[in-house]
């Protein structure tokens, strides 16, 4: 699971500001704060922004979101078939 200090260090590796993520994310530094010390969570659309705007690779967890949409939907395909 991803932390606050684990968005603190990308974004301090990335070498971006409170206040330039909070631009970036469109918020104000209070929240980039906030979820930085664990006041409040990230949402998973700010999330992915956060990894965009700090270049970090996500491609091998978008592969395995991608394969478990495959298993479910071949699964679905065999309950259906299954049922006719």
């Amino acid at each position: 699971m991803i932390n606050g200090d684990d968005l603190r260090s990308m974004r301090l590796k990335a070498g971006i500001s409170q206040e330039q993520m909070a631009r970036k994310l469109e918020c104000d530094r209070k929240t980039i704060s906030n979820y930085e010390f664990g006041v409040s969570d990230i949402r998973s659309k700010e999330l992915f922004k956060w990894f965009l705007y700090c270049k970090i690779d996500v491609d091998s967890l978008l592969n395995q979101i991608k394969g478990l949409n495959d298993e479910v939907s071949c699964s679905e395909k065999s309950k259906l078939q299954d049922d006719e």
